[in-house]
């Protein structure tokens, strides 16, 4: 099942950039969610980190969506099934907005997020991303991973102040060029003018050669 995802990934957007370290050790990651590929994303970070990872999400999404059960997502009411994997060293993933919103500013925070990691004595980290159409034909995802936090800090604010970074590098960037400081983590579909500029050129050189 995990190929239907990376298909998914690599089919249907044209790359995934990161920009942050992701830390080896258990820890509840919470993110905002503004878009549908929001839970694969979740997935891919686990991927790259070499973590198991569970999304926690309400039940009727689970139903709507049955593949995510079979990469590890659990319904939001299973806490205690979500406490015992944080202590086999596990990562589990919160959208603490607790719903999918317009891609805006972040909504108000449930605090399911903040309550497991303080039972389970492990870090919060915030992770800001958008999945945008810029200027190719497909859609790119952006990634911009926080600092690990204590239960005590202010997570609100602080993935707030994540998600306003991330919409202003965006603001800022040439939409065809790569933010600095993110790196390529997933190649996926070019856009269609990408994959004929090879014939291009090589149409170019031939009829100057004549």
């Amino acid at each position: 099942m995990e190929g239907i995802f990376w298909r998914s990934l690599r089919n249907n957007l044209r790359s995934v950039y990161l920009l942050g370290e992701l830390p080896p050790y258990p820890l509840v990651l919470v993110m905002n969610h503004h878009s549908f590929y929001d839970g694969h994303l979740v997935w891919f970070l686990g991927q790259l980190a070499g973590k198991p990872t569970s999304l926690l999400i309400a039940e009727e999404n689970l139903r709507s969506f049955p593949i995510l059960s079979l990469v590890g997502a659990l319904e939001a009411n299973r806490l205690r099934e979500a406490l015992r994997r944080l202590n086999r060293g596990e990562w589990v993933a919160v959208f603490p907005e607790g719903r999918m919103g317009y891609p805006g500013p972040l909504g108000p925070l449930r605090p399911g997020a903040l309550w497991l990691a303080k039972k389970a004595g492990t870090p919060l980290l915030p992770v800001a991303t958008r999945v945008v159409l810029r200027g190719f034909e497909q859609p790119e995802a952006f990634i911009l991973m926080g600092k690990p936090l204590p239960p005590e800090v202010s997570l609100e604010e602080r993935l707030g102040e994540l998600l306003t970074q991330l919409d202003q590098i965006l603001r800022n960037t040439h939409p065809r060029q790569i933010p600095e400081g993110f790196r390529e983590v997933l190649r996926g579909r070019r856009s269609l003018e990408e994959r004929v500029q090879p014939w291009v050129e090589a149409l170019k050189r031939l009829w100057t050669s004549l």
